[in-house]
């Protein structure tokens, strides 16, 4: 299978060097931003796109629909906030591998394709590590509501992963599923 899917980055990357190299040929400075924008090795996830699937922010924001006590929702922004602050160092990591996923001019094709897929595991990697810190949170959480708000709460987070994993695919290219699976709802209680 890899030797397939490397195929197919190659000729999704074959225009960009192509329109890199007229570029050059013609005497103009080749446009590396539009060559990420439009070739699937760039990476177009942005930090807000990661904290968006934040169940717990999720809680705290449809508050009203979920008819949140005072108590709660205070206990919820505090989970939030704890989350916000422990997942800080791994978004500056993801602002490290952003540019790490940048080509690099004059560089060996065959060492850049390398390098820029070897930091996109590295994104999927973490950003699964986030995910997985946002469920343990959101297992606090839950445990917080009562029947009817959990039954809500469920609705929502499910809707959240679904738009979470579109996200994902749309970002890092590949298919439904490319962070390995995803929350398809609450994580079950222990």
């Amino acid at each position: 299978m890899k030797p397939r899917v490397l195929s197919l980055l190659a000729l999704a990357l074959l225009p960009s060097v192509a329109l890199a190299q007229r570029g050059r040929d013609r005497g103009t400075k080749a446009d590396f931003d539009a060559m990420i924008g439009s070739s699937p090795v760039g990476l177009r996830l942005s930090n807000g796109d990661v904290e968006d699937m934040n169940p717990v922010k999720l809680l705290v924001d449809k508050r009203k629909d979920l008819k949140l006590t005072d108590d709660q929702l205070k206990q919820i922004r505090a989970m939030n906030d704890a989350l916000k602050e422990s997942t800080r160092p791994q978004f500056k990591v993801l602002d490290s591998l952003r540019i790490a996923m940048r080509p690099r001019a004059g560089a060996d094709e065959e060492v850049e394709r390398v390098r820029i897929q070897l930091a996109r595991q590295d994104v999927m990697d973490l950003v699964k590590a986030i995910r997985e810190g946002y469920d343990a949170k959101l297992k606090e959480a839950v445990a917080l509501l009562d029947e009817s708000q959990k039954a809500k709460a469920d609705e929502l987070v499910a809707r959240q992963a679904k738009d979470a994993e579109e996200t994902l695919a749309k970002a890092l290219g590949g298919g439904r599923g490319a962070m390995g699976g995803g929350r398809r709802g609450r994580p079950p209680a222990n």
